[in-house]
């Protein structure tokens, strides 16, 4: 991308201006997020409800949302 400057976040720096957002239920992931910073861009995971896929989301959501994001977050990171 030419003529756009380098995003700089305290002492990151994207090498490409583009903010990929959350985008809310089931949508932005890990594989997404990762995809995007992979491309020099910034991947975001949405954590509303991430838990929803798991088996035990309707006992126990709080357990459940927490081993997604950890889960997506490792996904993210293993593409970028």
């Amino acid at each position: 991308m030419k003529g756009l400057p380098e995003l700089v976040i305290g002492d990151l720096k994207v090498k490409r201006p583009v903010i990929q957002g959350g985008m809310g239920v089931g949508v932005s992931l890990g594989q997404l997020a990762g995809a995007v910073a992979k491309e020099g861009g910034v991947g975001i995971i949405s954590t509303a409800q991430i838990g929803f896929r798991e088996p035990d989301f309707y006992r126990n959501a709080q357990e459940a949302n927490l081993r997604a994001m950890e889960s997506e977050l490792k996904k993210a990171r293993a593409i970028a």
